[in-house]
């Protein structure tokens, strides 16, 4: 419920309570109530329902990796982390005058241009997505004097058509939007890299004169018959200049290793069955080089088992996403960088780095 209906349905239980005989017995009193906000409630619905076709920006932000963090977690500091998430995403949406459309999961949906639209939508959404990225930093900041872990997000925007209003019945409505830039947010979501911001082509284009972006890059998605071109957000240069902190892929050690990992592509946040072997060859905290047979998709994800010299009977699983991939003596010389940072998957590669860095 927006704040719109929160002031309609605030005046129609004021008018009901107004109408209301006091003096009457406890048990006619409760019945009374219960008649007129039912007729409050069904007007409120009916008024908010309409349903129309306009122009938005729709944000979405998700953690990264954490369905995997969740295993090592007790519940209940996984759901004290995922609210200050929450909270904290939630304040740079209204700071920047967005709604919040919903909480999915691990994720965040927020909404510009709509259920009002205002001439610079779009620009306050991408700095809302910058500034969210921000909050990220100070949310590390503060786990990490508290011994917890730290997250990550990665952020998508995308712009053009949707049908807005409140989709459901009497029993039960909610604003929201629908429509190709939403599934599109929802895609493109999927290929962001921690602590990194992609825009549709639409939402680039539409802001281009007062952003600075880096890579581009082509990808397939679900649902569409071409390629789609995503933008990397860099800075926003109006009206204030503001850029995206950068998280360092390489600030780590490296160490030169020759082992093999079986690999399995993630789509849609589901593991495909189809297993192919690579061959490990540059390690560090933070991520791998390996040759594998294929070429893998830049962005797309995959999950890694690894085993030898790891101290564990059981193989090392962490995931990862494709920075970049490019033919070398017959296989495909590949980037990764992991994805899932401060789990027991993710520990256990470092601590196997730090152990090959000092063990003379």
């Amino acid at each position: 419920m927006q704040h719109k209906d929160r002031e309609l349905l605030l005046a129609g239980l004021t008018a009901v309570l107004d109408d209301l005989d006091l003096a009457a017995a406890p048990g006619q009193l409760e019945s009374a109530v219960r008649e007129r906000l039912a007729v409050k409630l069904a007007d409120l619905l009916q008024s908010t329902k309409p349903i129309v076709g306009t122009r938005a920006t729709i944000l979405i932000a998700d953690l990264r990796g954490f369905t995997t963090l969740m295993e090592s977690l007790p519940t209940v500091q996984m759901v004290e982390l995922l609210n200050r998430f929450f909270a904290a995403m939630a304040q740079v949406v209204e700071r920047h005058g967005g709604i919040v459309d919903k909480f999915m999961g691990d994720s965040v949906m927020a909404l510009f241009g709509t259920p009002e639209r205002r001439g610079d939508d779009q620009l306050r959404a991408l700095t809302c997505a910058v500034e969210m990225q921000h909050a990220m930093a100070d949310l590390n900041r503060e786990s990490e004097s508290r011994g917890e872990p730290r997250l990550y997000a990665g952020i998508a925007v995308s712009t053009g058509d949707v049908m807005a209003g409140s989709f459901g019945s009497d029993i039960h409505s909610e604003f929201t939007v629908i429509g190709d830039p939403v599934n599109l947010a929802a895609r493109i979501e999927a290929y962001s890299l921690r602590g990194q911001i992609l825009l549709s082509e639409e939402t680039y284009r539409g802001a281009a004169d007062h952003i600075q972006i880096g890579t581009v890059n082509e990808v397939m998605v679900k649902g569409k018959a071409n390629p789609v071109k995503l933008y990397e957000l860099k800075a926003v240069t109006r009206p204030r200049p503001i850029a995206v902190p950068a998280i360092e892929v390489r600030k780590s050690p490296r160490i030169l290793v020759d082992f093999p990992a079986v690999f399995r592509r993630v789509e849609d946040k589901r593991i495909l069955s189809e297993r192919f072997v690579g061959k490990v060859n540059d390690l560090g905290y933070y991520g791998m080089s390996a040759d594998l047979p294929l070429i893998l998709p830049t962005y797309s994800e995959v999950i890694m088992s690894l085993s030898p010299g790891f101290g564990t009977e059981n193989p090392v699983e962490v995931y990862a996403r494709v920075l970049r991939a490019r033919r070398d003596k017959g296989g495909y010389r590949t980037n990764l960088q992991f994805t899932t940072i401060d789990t027991p998957g993710h520990r256990r590669v470092k601590q196997y780095v730090d152990h090959m860095l000092w063990r003379k």
